[in-house]
């Protein structure tokens, strides 16, 4: 049977801006809605979307982005009055580049060298969004697909969401996104005269299954990981209790 997975919010400027909520996580239990938002780039997100964030509970809001990134397309809900806005730069050697250079041939790699080359800017990420419980936090990049997913996949990996329920949530990026990138494919191959590397647009189950196998061969849990990273303990149980709405 085929795994539900949550769908986009109703925005105008976004398309890929999804609850983390919802998810088989053992033993009966489902993540909470109103917990964590991912998303994609908050730069042409209408006044109309913004209100509708904030009445979802959206009170922080942290952007993954290159500073290059957020220069060229700020974000609309920075300096939003009730809303904690960070910016916690990763690189995914493709949108955080301006798809220019040398690309991937694959995402898999990319979210692997992620893991092993920023662990203490996800221990930062993790500070950020348990210092922020009380309020939805929305955490995002260009896409939603890439740094975002292998947020998310820490994320439900800690509260013990399926390996099969994960990349269900990974995968279906490429689909929320398609319209979007056709019109990136287009704007690459007019400024640039070059084919778009495909792997840059595609959210195949198998990139973020290859992530999966890199973390649990390498640290053996994302909670391994976090601790590892520099996360401390009580973050972690706290995102833990937050996103299973109960005690351990």
């Amino acid at each position: 049977m085929k795994l539900a997975v949550s769908q986009p919010l109703p925005l105008q400027g976004a398309r890929n801006t999804r609850d983390l909520g919802g998810y088989p996580a053992g033993n009966g239990r489902t993540t909470c809605s109103h917990v964590f938002l991912r998303g994609d780039s908050t730069a042409q997100l209408t006044s109309a979307d913004v209100q509708a964030l904030l009445a979802y509970g959206v009170g922080c809001v942290i952007d993954l982005r290159s500073e290059n990134e957020t220069a060229a397309a700020p974000s609309v809900l920075r300096g939003q009055p009730g809303v904690a806005y960070y910016t916690v730069p990763l690189l995914d050697e493709a949108a955080s580049s301006g798809f220019t250079g040398a690309l991937p041939k694959g995402m898999g790699e990319v979210y692997q060298a992620l893991l092993d080359r920023n662990a203490a800017d996800f221990a930062r990420i993790v500070h950020l969004l348990a210092a922020h419980l009380d309020k939805v936090t929305l955490f995002h990049c260009t896409a939603g697909k890439d740094r975002t997913g292998v947020t998310a996949m820490l994320l439900l990996a800690l509260a013990g969401v399926p390996r099969e329920a994960i990349v269900a949530d990974y995968a279906v990026s490429e689909q929320n996104m398609k319209l979007v990138f056709e019109q990136i494919k287009r704007s690459i191959r007019e400024k640039y005269g070059a084919e778009p590397p495909a792997a840059a647009f595609s959210s195949a189950p198998c990139q973020i299954e290859q992530t999966l196998d890199h973390l649990e061969q390498t640290w053996g849990t994302a909670e391994q990981y976090l601790l590892a990273a520099g996360a401390a303990p009580q973050e972690l149980a706290a995102i833990r209790k937050a996103l299973l709405g109960t005690a351990e």
